[in-house]
C-alpha cells in the first residue's frame, strides 16, 4: 500500500489538473482527497477568524474560509475539463486554508 499523500501533493496536483488533464478515477480521488482536507481546515481556520482582531489578517483568513466554502458546494462534473477546473479550484481553496492553518509556504 503507498503511504498517504501530503497535503502539498494533493494541493499540487489538484492545480495543476487543468494542465495535466488527469483520468477519471484520479479526478474523483483528487476531488474527494481535497475535500476532506478542506473539510478538516476549515473548523481551524474558522476558530483563528473568531479570535483574530479586525484587521488585513482576519479578512484574509475570512475569505479563505468564505472561498472553501463556496467551492464544496460544487460537484464533480462528467465532462473531463469542468471536472478539472473543479478540483483546481478546491486546490486553491486549500491551499489558502493550509496556509493559514500552518502549513509551508
Amino acid at each position: 500500500m503507498l503511504p498517504a499523500p501530503t497535503i502539498c501533493e494533493v494541493i499540487e496536483a489538484a492545480l495543476s489538473a487543468p494542465r495535466d488533464y488527469p483520468s477519471p478515477e484520479r479526478l474523483r480521488y483528487l476531488y474527494a482527497a481535497a475535500r476532506q482536507v478542506i473539510q478538516e481546515l476549515t473548523p481551524v481556520v474558522a476558530a483563528q477568524v473568531e479570535h483574530a482582531a479586525p484587521g488585513p489578517e482576519r479578512a484574509s483568513r475570512e475569505r479563505a474560509v468564505d472561498e472553501a466554502e463556496a467551492v464544496m458546494g460544487e460537484g464533480l462534473s462528467p465532462s473531463p475539463l469542468a471536472a478539472s477546473l473543479t478540483v483546481s479550484a478546491l486546490g486553491c481553496a486549500l491551499w489558502g486554508l493550509h496556509q493559514f492553518a500552518g502549513g509551508e509556504a
